[in-house]
């Protein structure tokens, strides 16, 4: 099943098939050796997926089996995340050299790259050992909590105030990063495009053509804000006192390239913020809404999503529910 609520199904209902899908895809992931590296990417987007769809089913859920379940992704989420954030981290040395022209800030790029390459493989390391399987008895454990995902009441009301939530607070935080222009304000705006991004994934079959542009723009916009924070790590870990990665000089001239990729990524998210945050929150919420209303009593409702052919160590859900997880 793609990341996609069906308008056909009651609402909790097709919450519950989304999460579902996630989560088994989460843990066929993590289930796959040869191929650790890619397997946590794969089940950590999962996780963020997981956590956008109960962003906008909050309103519609009790505060404390929200609570739990955000908690508990966030717990597995960040066991996954040294061995990936890591790698993230030299992608982004390598984007900065390809962007940027080169300069006597060479040295400290090749020092850090090293640095980074020793901590991703001690991160890779206790993944063997002890993460990844930790991480999948978890997921397993979550699947009774998911079971029960409902939101009340059991239509898109709930999802249309919970879309408004994020979208404003979204907003808020595009207008907060424009007037400080500071990389803590620009990472929480980040976070709320990312939020947006998957839940205009979840409600594009109310209308394909105009939300999968959205998606788009939205995924584009995610991805210039993400190597501008990976940029703010590398600046705290070069300026850090107990690290050197260069002379000063080379290390100032690092700084200063960082600083020149810094302001062409803003520039453009900026531009590309404009376009994405222009309505307002409330009539935004209530377009949407009316999309969806005409989806879900339209005669060309979509066709039920076909679930994919699970991996023989996955577990079905429907299995789950009768005991048989804890088999696996």
């Amino acid at each position: 099943m793609s990341y996609r609520l069906d308008p056909a199904l009651p609402m909790s209902e097709a919450l519950r098939c989304v999460a579902f899908a996630e989560l088994e895809i989460a843990h066929g992931s993590l289930s796959t050796p040869p191929d650790r590296h890619t397997g946590v990417h794969s089940a950590r987007k999962c996780l963020k997926r997981l956590r956008s769809l109960l962003m906008l089913a909050r309103p519609g859920m009790p505060e404390p089996i929200l609570r739990n379940l955000t908690d508990r992704i966030a717990s597995i989420a960040k066991g996954l995340a040294a061995a990936r954030d890591a790698q993230a981290l030299i992608d982004a040395l390598d984007k900065l050299e390809r962007h940027t022209e080169p300069g006597p800030g060479q040295g400290p790029i090749q020092s850090i790259r090293g640095w980074l390459r020793k901590r991703r493989q001690a991160a890779e390391q206790n993944l063997e050992n002890s993460t990844a399987s930790e991480a999948m008895r978890r997921l397993l454990e979550l699947r009774p909590a998911f079971a029960g995902l409902a939101v009340y009441p059991d239509d898109f009301s709930p999802l249309a105030r919970g879309l408004e939530r994020c979208y404003r607070a979204a907003r808020k935080s595009f207008k907060a990063s424009l007037d400080a222009d500071e990389a803590d304000d620009i990472h929480e705006w980040r976070k709320g495009v990312q939020h947006h991004w998957r839940q205009m994934q979840l409600l594009t079959p109310c209308w394909p053509s105009e939300l999968s542009a959205r998606v788009e723009a939205a995924r584009s916009l995610s991805q210039l804000l993400g190597d501008d924070h990976d940029i703010a790590v590398l600046l705290h870990l070069v300026s850090m006192p107990t690290m050197t990665f260069g002379t000063p000089d080379e290390t100032a001239a690092f700084i200063k390239r960082c600083h020149r990729r810094h302001k062409v990524l803003r520039k453009e998210a900026r531009i590309k913020g404009e376009r994405l945050f222009i309505e307002k929150a409330r009539p935004f919420a209530e377009r949407i809404e009316a999309y969806w209303s005409t989806a879900s009593v339209a005669g060309d409702k979509p066709a039920p999503a076909v679930r994919p052919q699970q991996p023989g160590n996955v577990v079905a859900f429907g299995e789950a529910r009768t005991g048989r997880a804890n088999q696996s």
